[in-house]
């Protein structure tokens, strides 16, 4: 189930499909915490079992992962601090549900790397940053710097020891120690010829345990220079991200710190939790031969460490992931592959030690037995027997798959296939309650059409790069083709020419099952023709100017196969805006067929200025096939080269000689029309949450675009790509995401 907050939609797909980092997990609740680097910071309150989107217009989360920070916890089980890459720091005093700004004085380049509340003082919260400490003493209303800590930060944590609590803090060259609250520090242990990497600690009624990573991995990592299957750069990163494991373990408090440096190397994470003086976790790094995915864990304070984790093993024969009887497997894992290496973040519940969580830049995997077993908390098996590939799963909500398209076969409504980037594509039997990946060959389907008397056939458009339209400075020469399928997306077998003419990157396909002929559009090559069912292919690009063709969108009429295709700008360039727009093939199926630009007059709207040129950059287009005088169409442009605020939702009544701006639309990624109800039409696209520039989100007329309005239950906003009604129930769609997989709910925005 989706929680209360979004109820109105629930998630769909097959969990995970990229980046997470910032891992976190409340010790006085089952609220857990994770971002992706597609935007999206998502929030649990079922210890993970289900995830929900938190407000973006509130809290992102950005795309560079090395900058991600520690999220931190109030023991008054409520109050949630968190930071956008190092900056903007943010509040929550309702378990991350809303957020509001907090002011923190930060230097001039400092950015925060970590969160800590006080285990015994809810008002005290800890700030650690890249140059210094900063403490707040009202739950975060105002922040002081320390005076004695200098240097980055490198673990806080308060232990109660012999009933005094003391704050430890490290930085990057010394471990520190408070026993007034953090208002005063004095040095407790300075490691000798090496800086700290990270810290921790734990303590009980037994013993105090402080655990440290030094730098020197040219010691610590010597194997990496044996590796002779990495090249230098890999040796030269295990040797910076990697270092020795200090440990001290204590039952007195010593006047100062008397670490030993042990024999185990770690890399960037080093975990214990506060109430436990025996357990200790480490984690790799960015290290050779996926071995930064390993993590170990130490029962007796660091005297011995046990593997219990390494995402895929390169010392076994043939290379293997963890064994699927300690790890829940993925659909991600079995379908797409393993290569996830070092952690992007590791966190460990303060008040348990045996449930910890590790991201990368695939993967989250959780543990609540010490790391004897994890599980995949961003996907749910949906299927029987055991997890494998080609089963099907559900999502979780913790999405952070691109979604281009969902395509249901025009007879089966139960069937459906979605273009992921990255993973290939997904296929439903379902009507979208489950999906099972199925990727033809390159990294992206891009589009996909029917055979509408073949249930188990289907086309797909397939290319090595992920991501357009919204990235268009890329070569336009990247490989790809047409492929088909005659068991629902299990196996495909290749349409196009594997030579240099017609491999290449295919944005779109359409199929005329009246005269068996297959288009499909590319990026920068026009558009391929496939006589009898795509036997025989050759080029189609008569009428359309000369240069880079890029066709992102082809649709066939039903009446009588004439297909439409969308010239768009010939990026980076975009030197051919007079000549974009939709173009309806004359004489369809004869040696004389040409393409025919269906653009008269494009009115300027009011406001935009008559130096920027109008539709530099097409994205999408739309006919209302219920019309039968073929005349209303329906064009998306998505704001390029100076053309500010002079795109969004065009319309034509006229069969394309008069065009008008119905509503603007910064980044117009697609235009629906409901097929139902053609009064219905969604302009879809990328949106500033901060309402600082241009417009977007889901832009629903429900008259058809007399007017718009945006839909503002989604829980996600900022990054829809396109939304496709539900053929199975006429008043819901899918809303897919770039970065945040698919939403399911009402169309128009529930009230």
């Amino acid at each position: 189930c989706f929680n209360s907050e979004a109820a109105s939609y629930s998630p769909r797909g097959i969990g995970g499909g990229g980046a997470l980092a910032s891992y976190a997990i409340s010790p006085y609740s089952k609220l857990r915490f994770v971002g992706t680097d597609m935007g999206t910071l998502f929030r649990s309150v079922d210890g993970g079992k289900d995830w929900t989107p938190v407000n973006q217009a509130q809290a992102k989360f950005g795309s560079d992962l090395t900058l991600a920070t520690e999220i931190g916890f109030s023991s008054d089980g409520k109050t949630v601090f968190f930071s956008d890459q190092g900056a903007e720091p943010k509040r929550s005093l309702n378990e991350g549900v809303n957020w509001s700004p907090i002011v923190i004085p930060l230097r001039e380049h400092e950015r925060i790397l970590y969160f800590k509340g006080s285990p015994s003082d809810a008002r005290l919260i800890f700030c650690g940053t890249t140059d210094g400490l900063t403490i707040s003493r009202n739950l975060g209303d105002s922040w002081t710097r320390a005076t004695k800590p200098n240097g980055s930060a490198r673990g806080t944590i308060e232990l109660k020891i012999k009933g005094k609590n003391l704050i430890f803090h490290a930085t990057d060259h010394e471990v520190l120690v408070s026993s007034d609250a953090g208002k005063t520090f004095q040095t407790w242990f300075s490691p000798p010829d090496t800086s700290i990497r990270a810290f921790t600690g734990g303590s009980d009624a037994k013993n105090t345990t402080l655990a440290l990573i030094d730098t020197d991995g040219e010691n610590a990592c010597a194997w990496a220079k044996r590796a002779g299957d990495a090249n230098a750069e890999q040796k030269e990163n295990t040797l910076k991200d990697c270092g020795s494991v200090w440990t001290e373990t204590f039952s007195d408090l010593p006047e100062s710190g008397k670490f030993t440096k042990t024999k185990k190397e770690g890399g960037r994470f080093i975990r214990m939790a506060e109430n436990d003086s025996q357990t200790l976790y480490v984690t790799g790094g960015d290290w050779v031969r996926q071995y930064g995915s390993k993590v170990w864990v130490s029962k007796d304070a660091g005297a011995h460490f046990a593997l219990v984790m390494q995402v895929y093993d390169w010392d076994q024969h043939p290379y293997t992931p963890w064994p699927a009887d300690k790890l829940e497997y993925s659909a991600v894992g079995t379908d797409v592959g393993w290569d996830d290496n070092a952690p992007t973040s590791f966190a460990i519940n303060a008040k348990n030690s045996s449930e910890v969580g590790s991201t990368g830049y695939y993967f989250l995997h959780t543990s609540d037995d010490r790391g004897d077993h994890w599980k995949a908390p961003f996907t749910s098996f949906a299927d029987s027997g055991a997890r494998t590939k080609g089963k099907r799963w559900k999502s979780t909500g913790l999405e952070v798959s691109s979604v281009l398209k969902l395509k249901f076969h025009p007879k089966n409504p139960k069937l459906a296939y979605a273009s992921l980037a990255d993973l290939g594509g997904l296929v439903t039997e379902d009507g979208g309650n489950s999906f099972r990946i199925s990727k033809a060959k390159y990294n992206t389907n891009y589009d996909y059409a029917f055979d509408p008397e073949k249930p188990d056939f289907a086309f797909t458009a397939s290319g090595s790069r992920h991501d357009f339209p919204l990235n268009t400075s890329a070569p336009l020469h990247e490989e790809g083709g047409i492929f088909s399928t005659e068991n629902r997306g299990k196996t495909w077998k290749r349409l196009t020419p594997e030579n240099e003419a017609f491999n290449r990157q295919f944005l779109t396909i359409a199929y005329d099952p009246i005269h068996q002929i297959v288009y499909g559009g590319t990026e920068g090559g026009g558009v391929a023709v496939g006589q009898n069912r795509g036997k025989n292919w050759s080029w189609l690009n008569t009428g359309f100017p000369a240069g880079d063709q890029v066709i992102p969108q082809i649709e066939i009429d039903p009446k009588d196969g004439t297909p439409y295709a969308l010239l768009t700008g010939n990026a980076p360039e975009l030197l051919n805006f007079e000549d974009t727009g939709i173009y309806k093939l004359e004489s369809a199926g004869k040696p004389n067929a040409h393409w025919k630009l269906l653009r008269g007059e494009v009115v300027r709207p009011n406001g935009v200025e008559e130096n920027i040129h109008l539709w530099q950059f097409p994205s999408s287009f739309a006919i209302d096939f219920s019309d039968a005088s073929r005349k209303t169409f329906w064009l998306t442009d998505i704001e390029n080269k100076g053309a500010w605020l002079a795109t969004g939702g065009w319309k034509s009544t006229d069969g394309g000689n008069t065009w008008k701006r119905m509503v603007q639309s910064t980044h117009a990624t697609s235009v629906t029309i409901d097929p139902k109800d053609p009064k219905i039409v969604i302009v879809a696209g990328l949106y500033d949450v901060t309402g600082k520039w241009g417009n977007g989100g889901a832009l629903v007329s429900k008259n058809s675009g007399a007017t718009f309005e945006r839909n503002t239950k989604l829980p996600l906003i900022a990054n829809l790509f396109h939304v496709t009604p539900d053929p199975n129930s006429p008043s819901n769609g899918f809303f897919l995401f770039f970065g945040g997989g698919m939403l399911y709910g009402p169309l128009i925005s529930p009230q």
